[in-house]
């Protein structure tokens, strides 16, 4: 696990994703003590490293957590929002969507997330994010507390709500075939180089040092 420092993260050259854990949405699960509303926010960048930019745990009434869930889509703007849909949450989820839609003008692919049914959630989490960790490719905000004390305490931390929603996170983001994938890596890295003001001749020297790299 890393720290992501906020002043050199350039959102722009990032994808956004982002999912809610609806578990007690309804005021009538709110009463259930370990399970907690959660929202995840993580941005992949062209080398598929993850950034996870915002989180946020708890337990609040329907009508404040739909609230919260579109002020964080009208903050951070993903290209999918997913939303769990197990149980009775899909009835709750179906009408954050709907207000989703007139908010935005449909400009956020906001979905229903099924979580299986027929895989452990630990061994999710675990296969979901160790690649990540292990390959240095999670970074995570340093005011993020809950979200870093759950990812060194897995799987016995009290919780796990956070590090799920952060799996799920990174499971809406679609897989890229490697040749794609190396030439959105590409084509977004001259992007930024370009934005950096960098001369041109390096830009191109830097280009060429990435595709070496690459082979």
């Amino acid at each position: 696990m890393n720290t992501a420092d906020r002043n050199e993260l350039e959102l722009k050259y990032l994808e956004i994703y982002a999912f809610a854990d609806l578990a007690a949405g309804k005021e009538a699960r709110s009463k259930k003590r370990t399970a907690r509303q959660v929202i995840a926010v993580g941005a992949r960048d062209w080398l598929d490293r993850w950034f996870f930019i915002y989180i946020w745990a708890g337990r609040e009434t329907a009508s404040d957590f739909k609230k919260r869930i579109l002020d964080v889509q009208e903050m951070h703007r993903p290209r999918i929002f997913g939303l769990e849909a197990n149980g009775m949450q899909v009835l709750y989820g179906a009408l954050v969507r709907e207000e989703s839609k007139l908010r935005s003008g449909g400009r956020v692919k906001m979905i229903p997330v099924y979580q299986p049914t027929n895989v452990d959630k630990d061994f999710r989490i675990r296969t979901g994010l160790e690649p990540l960790i292990a390959q240095g490719r999670l970074f995570i905000l340093p005011e993020l507390t809950d979200a870093w004390i759950e990812l060194r305490g897995f799987p016995t931390a009290q919780t796990k709500d956070i590090v799920d929603a952060m799996e799920t996170c990174v499971r809406l983001a679609p897989k890229r075939p490697r040749k794609v994938a190396r030439e959105a890596e590409r084509e977004q890295y001259a992007e930024y180089l370009r934005g950096t003001r960098l001369a041109p001749h390096l830009i191109e020297k830097k280009l060429a040092e990435f595709a070496v790299g690459g082979e």
